[in-house]
């Protein structure tokens, strides 16, 4: 896959208390990644300098090769979208169509490419009947959508999301998983914080653990979630169909080596062959 961004020995401290330390890691064009970690572990420090809110300390962002200077850091800004955990903190406008036009009007478009972008946006997550609703009266979900529509409208490379199924009932979790799953099938790169290693466990390609500002681990759900020292640094616990399957291989109701599941429906079929 081609290499979209690259951070190299990346420093950041808030009042002079180290927050990152030396971040090395790449990107590649249509990943999809889960970032794990306690609470306070770097993540959304991570996403800001990503996508050029905060800048580092010391260190370097490349984007498609090209080392960033400050004066490159609104492109960064335009190619890297972040998606809130919080809706509300992110939703400012007073109706949903104004507020996914809000992000293309700053990047100086014409008002033709606005409306277009605009309409692409609403279309893609479904919107046409609340596009002229006041988004603080619309539920959880319909926010969550909104906002990734503000994201989509800036037609950006990559999109962050920071918890994106927290505070969601099962349903509209799952709708947003879906919407996760349509847009890397569309193409985009999509980094995701989250706690929920089962998610990540049947989601990502490829897992980031942060642990005290540093990246503890990188590779792929299966390798990580076997890693017990990572697990137990990053007060992080194996995701459950792992568990059920290796309980299953030490009783001997199935064969050892046989491939893991991933989802609780890889499970049952493969337990229908196994035993």
């Amino acid at each position: 896959m081609k290499e979209l961004l690259q951070v190299k020995n990346l420093c950041f401290a808030y009042d002079e208390k180290p927050i990152l330390k030396q971040i090395n890691v790449s990107i590649c064009r249509g990943e999809r990644i889960a970032v794990m970690g306690s609470n306070g572990a770097g993540k959304s420090t991570f996403f800001l300098n990503l996508n050029g809110v905060l800048q580092p300390d010391s260190g370097e962002i490349l984007l498609e090769g090209k080392t960033l200077k400050k004066k490159d850091f609104k492109e960064l800004h335009r190619r890297v979208g972040f998606v809130f955990q919080d809706a509300d903190s992110q939703i400012i406008a007073s109706n949903v169509k104004a507020e996914i036009s809000f992000g293309p009007m700053n990047l100086g478009l014409s008002k033709e490419e606005v409306r277009n972008r605009v309409a692409a946006a609403i279309e893609y997550m479904e919107l046409s009947r609340l596009a002229d609703r006041a988004p603080q009266y619309l539920s959880g979900g319909e926010k969550k959508r909104v906002s990734i529509a503000d994201i989509l409208a800036m037609e950006t490379d990559v999109l962050i999301f920071d918890e994106p199924m927290a505070a969601l009932d099962p349903v509209n979790a799952q709708n947003v998983e879906s919407i996760l799953k349509r847009l890397h099938g569309d193409g985009k790169t999509l980094l995701i914080a989250t706690h929920d290693v089962d998610f990540a466990y049947r989601y990502a390609d490829r897992i980031l653990v942060f642990s005290d500002g540093e990246i503890i681990a990188d590779s792929t759900p299966q390798e990580v979630f076997h890693r017990k020292e990572i697990l137990e640094r990053a007060h992080l616990k194996a995701p459950a169909v792992m568990t059920v399957w290796e309980a299953l291989e030490q009783k001997g109701f199935v064969k050892k080596g046989t491939g893991y599941p991933v989802t609780a429906e890889e499970l049952v079929e493969k337990l229908s062959v196994e035993i």
